[in-house]
């Protein structure tokens, strides 16, 4: 269980001008849905009075931490699984003076990973497979999961007792990698796949995207077509943000998309019968 509630953490980071907000407790998803007003990791806030009021009637909340606006970032290794060990991938990055410092503010996640963060002021865009495909590696600019959370009972924790005013600078590489990253231009690609499969007409559906006046069907359809894919709900709301930003023309403000992840996921959860 939680050593202390994630209001009161949520207070001693105001205090220090950083951002929070509540999770739905057990869960990475924001706890005020659209339908009444949220929007999501932008309703963070160092102001006391509104995060008491926020956190007034969710006291197993999980906590949300602002990176964007607390200039921070924080870089996610994974260690889930053999295909994907982000370890790994740290040691061969150091063997190219590539190296994290493990002097600033570091938690390991309910899931086994380990999270380092960061100061920073960079372009605000996420990279989910940083250093290579399967590299295990995931660099957050807009927000993250943070102590004194906890998922399935396992709870995010500080290393070395560590706090985040204890937060180091990027090292200039990794501001170097994240800058080239969010301005390099898209190549001029003309190969074509055949036999393509489920899951690559899946992503080429998102890719497309789509343009005013169909944005919501859209939405709903790819968000119905991972769920039935067996995507976590956590991996479908993401993916979805993603898809926005990147994909639709103009983009759905997040409140539409809040509700059309909603909808699906209450539709989702329904017990099916087979007769």
């Amino acid at each position: 269980m939680k050593d202390f509630s994630s209001l009161k953490q949520a207070l001693r980071l105001a205090n220090m001008g950083i951002e929070t907000s509540p999770l739905a407790p057990n869960t990475k998803v924001p706890l005020i849905p659209l339908s009444q007003g949220g929007h999501g990791y932008k309703d963070s806030t160092n102001d006391k009075a509104k995060l008491n009021k926020m956190f007034s009637n969710a006291p197993k909340a999980n906590l949300c931490l602002r990176l964007d606006t607390s200039h921070l970032i924080m870089v996610d290794v994974d260690l889930h699984t053999e295909q994907a060990n982000g370890k790994e991938t740290l040691v061969k990055l150091a063997k190219r003076g590539m190296k994290l410092p493990n002097d600033t503010y570091i938690e390991s996640t309910p899931h086994n990973g380990i999270h380092y963060y960061f100061k920073a002021d960079v372009p605000i865009k996420d990279i989910n497979e940083a250093f290579g495909k399967s590299s295990g590696v995931e660099i957050h600019t807009h927000s993250s999961s943070i102590y004194p959370s906890e998922i399935d009972g396992k709870q995010y924790k500080p290393l070395d007792g560590h706090e985040l005013n204890d937060v180091k600078p990027a090292p200039q590489w990794l501001l170097d990698y994240i800058t080239k990253k969010s301005t390099n231009k898209r190549p001029s690609i003309t190969a074509r796949c055949r036999n393509k499969l489920y899951t690559g007409q899946l992503l080429d559906e998102f890719v497309n995207g789509a343009s005013s006046g169909s944005r919501n069907a859209f939405i709903t359809r790819i968000a119905g077509r991972m769920f039935a894919v067996g995507a976590e709900a956590d991996t479908v709301y993401n993916m979805l943000l993603v898809i926005n930003d990147n994909f639709l023309t103009p983009p759905l403000k997040e409140r539409e998309i809040n509700i059309i992840f909603e909808s699906i996921l209450r539709r989702d959860s329904q017990p099916q019968f087979n007769f």
